[in-house]
Formats: structure tokens, C-alpha cells, sequence
């Protein structure tokens, strides 16, 4: 009996929007990144909004414009993120470091052209198999512009059911 192909969910997550040039120090400020990833995911967004840890959830998404998750820190920022639940980082580029950082620690890192659709808050669907992610408060659409087949097999050997 052939073995079944794993198929990745399409998922219906939460919003969270910032701008272009996210580094990943405004993420996880370096100071947090020897804490236990357990610990840092409360130090979550520190040095901008100090409430905004404590109000991320299970299943939400990360956007930003260009540059997502630049400089130091990429790997303990995107632990971090996966800690707290975020399912995909959404950018218009990611810096290569923090996707590959984003990808190990089981999150989807993602390329949109115009990540502006999206604001915080908003419901999004994020259709990996399809490529597509849809905000469903406008009905604004964005193909997944860095889902190759390798990105695809990555994520079913990781995030597939």
C-alpha cells in the first residue's frame, strides 16, 4: 500500500501587522535571547509594545513589509514566535537568516508582493497548497510568491497532517 502524501492544513489565523524593516532585535531584543524559549516568547515585541506578548495566541500570523526579521538574532526571535504560537511570518521579503530560522522552528515563512492588505486583526486564510492567502474581512487575495516545491515539502514534513 503506497504510503499517503501529506497534505499541510489550510489555515485561519490572526493577524499581526508592523512595517517595513522588522528586525529580528525588535522581535526578541538580544537581552532575552538566552532565556528558555519558554520564557522569551513573554519578552515577545519588548522594547515596542510591552503588552503585545501576553496577547498573541495560537494560530496567528506575524506580518511585516520588507526586510522581515533582519540583523542579529533571527533564530531565537523566530523559537520565540513559535513558542507563542505564530504559525507563519508574512513579509514582503524575509532576510534569508530569518526564514530558515522561521522554517526550523516550525513556523511558514512566507513572500507576499503587498503585505499592506493586511491589517491587525483581520482574519486571514492561509492556503499553503494552493498558495494563496486571503484576508476574509476585504476579500483581498496574495499569492505566496516564495512557495516553491522544495519550500512545500519542507513545511508537509514538518507541518503536514
Amino acid at each position: 500500500m503506497p504510503t499517503p502524501t501529506l497534505r499541510l492544513p489550510v489555515l485561519t489565523a490572526r493577524a499581526w501587522t508592523f512595517a517595513d524593516e522588522l528586525q529580528a532585535v525588535d522581535i526578541l531584543p538580544l537581552r532575552f535571547a538566552g532565556l528558555a524559549v519558554g520564557e522569551a516568547r513573554a519578552c515577545l515585541f519588548a522594547d515596542l509594545d510591552a503588552s503585545l506578548a501576553a496577547r498573541l495566541a495560537p494560530g496567528d500570523v506575524l506580518v511585516a513589509g520588507q526586510n522581515l526579521g533582519a540583523g542579529p538574532g533571527p533564530a531565537p526571535a523566530a523559537a520565540a514566535l513559535a513558542a507563542a504560537g505564530i504559525v507563519a511570518v508574512v513579509g514582503t521579503t524575509l532576510a534569508p537568516e530569518f526564514a530558515a530560522a522561521a522554517l526550523a522552528a516550525g513556523l511558514a515563512p512566507l513572500e507576499v508582493d503587498a503585505p499592506s492588505v493586511f491589517h491587525t486583526g483581520q482574519r486571514l486564510r492561509v492556503n499553503l497548497e494552493g498558495g494563496t492567502i486571503a484576508n476574509l474581512s476585504s476579500g483581498d487575495r496574495q499569492p505566496i510568491r516564495n512557495l516553491t516545491e522544495d519550500l512545500l515539502e519542507r513545511l508537509r514534513a514538518r507541518l503536514g497532517r
